[in-house]
């Protein structure tokens, strides 16, 4: 029955541009023969192909180291480590208390700085730089809250005490304010 549908078509199409001339003169086609559709059955078969995978090659660039390198120079280790206990929110006041300069008082503070932490995914300060000047320490950082860096290239410093570096009280309450954790007057 399809090779009858596709000769009603054919022959509908041809009709229909024989009649949209109008004219006397049109011209009539040659009937066309379609001949009836054939159907071949091919016996079914299985193909196996190999997968093949083709990997773009990984392109590494590295660049020159920036900043601090881990090992290196054990003072600036030591400031970076003094920086990332006492400004951690996740570590409390015993861990914190031989790195700070005068941290008498400051358990409340601490423990509200942690609560603080926990409602921002971890608050943290990430030494970017270290320059030591004899028993001083000026450091670049970035505050991350959630382990993002949130505010980058802040300043501050660190202070040499009988061989610990530590943090001032100043610059502790300082990074406390900034967190709306108050420090108590000393």
């Amino acid at each position: 029955m399809k090779p009858y549908a596709l000769l009603i078509v054919v022959l509908a199409l041809l009709a229909a541009a024989c009649s949209g001339s109008g004219g006397s003169d049109a011209t009539v086609a040659a009937p066309t023969t379609i001949a009836p559709a054939t159907t071949t059955t091919v016996p079914a078969s299985t193909t196996t192909v190999a997968a093949t995978t083709t990997v773009a090659p990984t392109t590494t660039t590295t660049a020159a180291p920036v900043g601090i390198v881990p090992g290196e120079d054990a003072e600036v280790d030591a400031v970076v480590a003094t920086y990332e206990i006492v400004f951690s929110s996740k570590t409390g006041y015993d861990e914190k208390e031989p790195y700070l300069d005068d941290p008498t008082g400051l358990e409340e503070t601490v423990a509200k700085y942690q609560e603080t932490g926990e409602s921002m995914g971890g608050v943290e300060l990430a030494p970017t730089s270290v320059v030591i000047n004899g028993d001083s320490a000026d450091v670049t950082y970035d505050l991350l809250f959630g382990g993002t860096p949130t505010y980058p290239d802040l300043t501050g410093d660190a202070v040499l005490i009988d061989g610990t570096w530590k943090i001032t009280r100043d610059m502790f309450c300082a990074m406390m304010a900034s967190a709306r954790v108050g420090c108590p007057e000393s």
